[in-house]
């Protein structure tokens, strides 16, 4: 037997033991368990075993909630989840989520909105699960927001239209980009990013096939920031609608062409911009 499972095994045995002097006792003996399950997980990591790791650091959690001890609980369930974060990705979150509820519940929520967004990003990397990634961004930004943390939600919200924008969900898409320019109003740190979000927002109305809306929306755009129709990505929207409106592939690729020569296109933009030329290609297929 290796030194963490001996010190697993005789973690198991405090934790499970009896004694003659009721609760007090009781909460004695489950904080000894916790620091002995706490030492085991440690050796489990000099031994490079994560899973049984993460495991130990669960069951040190489960001591920790025994003896009422809330905000210990919460940070040994964030070294459950480290543990685990690798080796097993689903089991990592669901741990994680358990750190995060206690962390709400003693009203801590700006360190629950930090490890919510590190929950985002294991949804998004590691499991490749957008909708719970796009919820679980949401909500940090949710509560970054009520903590008045503006800069930190809007981040969080803006990876939530990344996202739903690549999943074809446009219209949460366009909610969340008008969301956080409309909030970036007035704000000069954040103004100048404002362009940036309407052209995302208006790229958005355009893949969703509704140029009727697209032109309402840029016109709003513009009426919000009068000075967005003096920008390249302004020029180009209204040059994709036309050229979607007209079914012409050229003028399409040579607007979003001269655009890249003074602004590079990023992933995310190439990306909705090819699904828009792509449309372009199938209403004249089915003109055809």
């Amino acid at each position: 037997m290796s030194k963490a499972a001996d010190l697993l095994a005789k973690a198991d045995r405090k934790a499970t033991a009896t004694g003659p002097f009721g609760f007090f006792a009781s909460s004695s003996r489950f904080e000894d368990a916790g620091d002995m399950y706490i030492e085991a997980a440690n050796a489990f990591r000099l031994e490079k075993d994560m899973i049984n790791a993460g495991k130990a650091f669960e069951k040190a959690a489960q001591m920790q909630l025994k003896s009422e001890s809330k905000d210990e609980a919460a940070s040994t369930y964030i070294d459950a989840y480290k543990a685990f974060r690798k080796v097993d990705p689903e089991e990592a979150g669901r741990l994680l989520i358990q750190a995060i509820t206690l962390f709400t519940s003693r009203g801590q929520f700006r360190r629950a909105a930090t490890y919510k967004q590190d929950l985002a990003t294991l949804y998004e990397t590691e499991l490749n699960d957008m909708p719970r990634a796009m919820d679980a961004y949401d909500e940090a930004g949710e509560w970054l927001s009520n903590d008045q943390a503006d800069a930190l939600a809007n981040k969080a919200w803006l990876k939530v239209g990344e996202i739903a924008a690549l999943q074809e969900d446009y219209p949460r898409a366009i909610a969340k980009y008008e969301q956080v320019a409309r909030a970036s109003l007035g704000n000069n740190l954040t103004r100048w990013s404002m362009k940036d979000y309407f052209f995302k927002a208006g790229l958005c109305h355009i893949a969703n096939k509704d140029i009727v809306s697209a032109k309402r929306a840029v016109e709003e755009y513009a009426e919000l920031d009068p000075t967005f129709v003096q920008t390249r990505e302004y020029n180009l929207l209204v040059d994709v609608i036309a050229a979607v409106e007209d079914g012409d592939q050229e003028r399409f690729t040579d607007k979003v062409f001269q655009f890249d020569q003074f602004s590079k296109l990023d992933k995310w933009k190439t990306t909705i911009l090819l699904r828009i030329k792509k449309s372009i290609q199938e209403e004249d297929d089915n003109i055809l």
